[in-house]
């Protein structure tokens, strides 16, 4: 009876104070993020910026402690889905960011809808979650396949040749990539005159598929590659002289800062699209860049920033709640309506769970020992161009 009166009271003054009854409680967030494995960097990189959102709103939001609850999911959609249910079921989390690899999102969502429990993905950009499996509970801070890769396709339709060839890594994310570029660029009226997809994770000379390129004489080369497969295509197309009459271009990844220093020269005169370049010139990027680069001692790079942008969309819609997330359908519906200019430009949720943003079309420029981005065309407020969600 004693606990039952206690609890009554702290309701009561909860009301006349106008405090939320669970303001002490914190507020858990699960954070699923490949640490382990081929996305390890990446994943890291994305902690930071979600760390470092979490440090900018004071550690706190709406009286709550602010908690990363993080699981490796390996980049292995058992292990994310094992881990997804201990952080709902165990770990008793609010709500849920992070996940890298498409595949996990994929094992995951589906859980978590059923749990009612929302998760902000900070990468995993295949189309089909935007798509045909859009959910209510399943937000995207970071782009599909085709919101980052259309936009280029467009711009090479106007300034670059109108006769390409294509090399892309052959698994399902370039080909998304490679569908999408394909629809802004033939639409402007380009013409592609071959392609070739060297096997995922297995190829480590390029050559014989760019010697194909070069026979089919193409005015440029629109290629995919992410990761160890970019550093070493990106090297060897330069070595091959390439680069000099054929002009390469590429979606996000091609030549990521991660990778830049690696790649050194050759990756100089790239040209690409991306959400983030550290050298947006806008206050509200010079102000992240200028803290991130301080606690970090490194400028932030896309993954970090679309770390930060998942926790904050968050942080975002529970103060709009006034720290309530026991009612899931309202803090949905908080999520849907946040909106702020940040350091990648202004941010907001379109009605398949996308974030509308701009992609900047940027070319790898030399900068002293190193290489920078210089953007040369922004797509502004670009809503993701994704069709068939139905959203339930």
């Amino acid at each position: 009876m004693r606990s039952i009166a206690a609890g009554a009271f702290v309701l009561a003054l909860a009301v006349q104070t106008g405090t939320p009854a669970f303001a002490a409680e914190p507020l858990k967030i699960g954070v699923l993020m490949e640490t382990s494995g081929v996305f390890a960097p990446l994943g890291k990189r994305q902690l930071d910026g979600m760390r470092f959102a979490v440090e900018e709103a004071g550690g706190e939001v709406a009286g709550r402690k602010i908690e990363l609850v993080h699981e490796d999911t390996e980049g292995k959609p058992d292990v994310g889905l094992n881990k997804a249910r201990k952080l709902v079921l165990s770990d008793k989390v609010d709500v849920m960011a992070g996940i890298i690899n498409s595949a996990v999102a994929l094992a995951v969502a589906p859980y978590l809808s059923g749990q009612r429990t929302p998760l902000v993905l900070s990468n995993a950009s295949t189309d089909t979650l935007t798509g045909d499996k859009c959910d209510r509970y399943l937000f995207r801070v970071s782009y599909s396949s085709a919101q980052i890769t259309e936009p280029i396709g467009r711009y090479m339709a106007k300034n670059a040749p109108k006769n390409i060839f294509i090399l892309a890594s052959d698994y399902v994310a370039p080909h998304e990539y490679v569908a999408a570029f394909k629809k802004g660029y033939l639409a402007g009226g380009g013409t592609i005159v071959g392609e070739a997809y060297p096997p995922f994770n297995r190829t480590q000379d390029y050559g014989p598929y760019i010697s194909q390129a070069r026979a089919a004489n193409p005015g440029a080369v629109f290629s995919v590659f992410f990761a160890g497969e970019a550093l070493l295509f990106v090297k060897q197309y330069d070595s091959f002289g390439m680069k000099t009459n054929t002009p390469l271009y590429g979606p996000i990844g091609l030549t990521p800062p991660v990778l830049r220093k690696a790649q050194g020269s050759a990756a100089a005169g790239i040209i690409s699209a991306s959400n983030y370049v550290a050298e947006l010139d806008h206050p509200e990027n010079v102000k992240f860049r200028e803290a991130y680069k301080k606690k970090y001692g490194e400028d932030p790079e896309e993954f970090a920033v679309m770390g930060y942008d998942s926790i904050r969309f968050i942080i975002d819609a529970v103060k709009a709640r006034n720290g309530d997330t026991k009612d899931r359908p309202a803090l949905v519906s908080a999520i849907e309506k946040v909106s702020y200019v940040g350091p990648r430009g202004p941010m907001k949720m379109a009605a398949n769970h996308q974030a509308t943003q701009n992609v900047y079309i940027v070319k790898t420029v030399p900068k002293g020992d190193d290489v920078a981005f210089e953007v040369l065309d922004t797509f502004k407020d670009f809503v993701d161009p994704v069709q068939g969600c139905n959203m339930k």
